[in-house]
């Protein structure tokens, strides 16, 4: 069980190059500084970021509880890159009386992309942890939960570059004026370097996604063969357990079960938490890793 939850899962999923987010954004304007000599819009916006296979440098601890093992974990970074596809739609005017006359209107397409890491804490958490026989083996099944916590620390994202991306070229009336392409990588990295959203696209929902395929790839119930001294797989025992009265209880809404004991807990990384927000029961768990780092549960009993 304790090689199990200090395999390095989230390396396994990254480096299958399946953690990606992909959305879509609605047509904006685009600041130029003018009124009407330019005008600039982004269009078409399609903005897709994931983690790069590979990049993956995390670390594990396992956590015992009561002597045994039933918690990992894993602190570290995982590289990013985002990706901005967009058409930069840019108007040309000029103002006669007062009144603003377009006299030309050009649609190029470009992109922006931006490298940076996401720093995360990890944790692998087994519970309902049980002995079972299966095809004349023992097994030790359970199940098994991945809470991901980015940490916030925005430095560590790239800024944007725009590139040029293939020619430009205005015509007005038939005649060829020359290309905007330069305009066009302006108007783009100034819409670019404004935007929250991209930020938000390869911070908290990439890394919901990391969550959602560790759970996809662990799988709700796991199954593990047990091994006697010499390696080899441990058959079932004739004997069998006398079965006692079982009065189902629950953890409380976003704890998950600690092993098979009557506790649950709640991970919240390096952040400590109010664990009185949970009730009166529940109690600030602080585990101590090295001298500069600590993490932070709270514990509560099934109710």
């Amino acid at each position: 069980l304790s090689k199990f939850l200090t395999t390095n899962h989230i390396g396994i999923v990254v480096d299958g190059g399946e953690v990606r987010v992909k959305e879509n954004y609605p047509n904006e304007r685009i600041d130029t500084g003018h009124s009407c000599k330019y005008t600039a819009e982004a269009r078409n916006i399609v903005a897709e970021a994931k983690m790069i296979p590979g990049s993956a440098k995390l670390e594990s601890y396992a956590i015992p509880y009561e002597g045994k093992i039933r918690n990992s974990i894993a602190f570290g970074q995982v590289d990013h890159e985002i990706e901005v596809d967009l058409d930069v739609r840019v108007k040309g005017g000029t103002k006669i009386f007062g009144k603003c006359h377009r006299l030309w209107r050009k649609t190029c397409s470009t992109a922006g992309k931006s490298k940076g890491t996401n720093n995360l804490s990890v944790d692998f958490a087994a519970s309902n942890v049980v002995e079972v026989c299966i095809d004349g083996l023992e097994h030790v099944t359970f199940n098994i939960n991945a809470k991901v916590i980015e940490e916030n620390l925005p430095e560590t994202y790239g800024g944007v570059t725009v590139e040029k991306k293939g020619d430009c070229n205005l015509d007005i009336f038939g005649i060829k004026i020359g290309s905007i392409n330069g305009k066009i990588q302006s108007y783009a990295s100034r819409y670019l370097k404004k935007q929250a959203k991209y930020r938000e696209l390869r911070g908290p929902k990439l890394v919901a996604e990391l969550q959602r395929k560790l759970g996809e790839k662990l799988g709700s119930v796991v199954k593990l063969i047990i091994n006697d001294e010499n390696g080899n797989p441990r058959k079932c025992s004739s004997r069998r357990k006398r079965s006692t009265k079982c009065e189902r209880k629950n953890c409380p809404s976003g704890f998950t079960r600690i092993g098979e004991t009557s506790m649950c807990q709640k991970f919240f990384g390096r952040t400590r938490p109010n664990c009185q927000q949970f009730g009166s029961k529940a109690k600030l768990v602080e585990v101590k890793l090295s001298p500069t780092l600590k993490i932070y549960y709270c514990h509560a009993p099934m109710q």
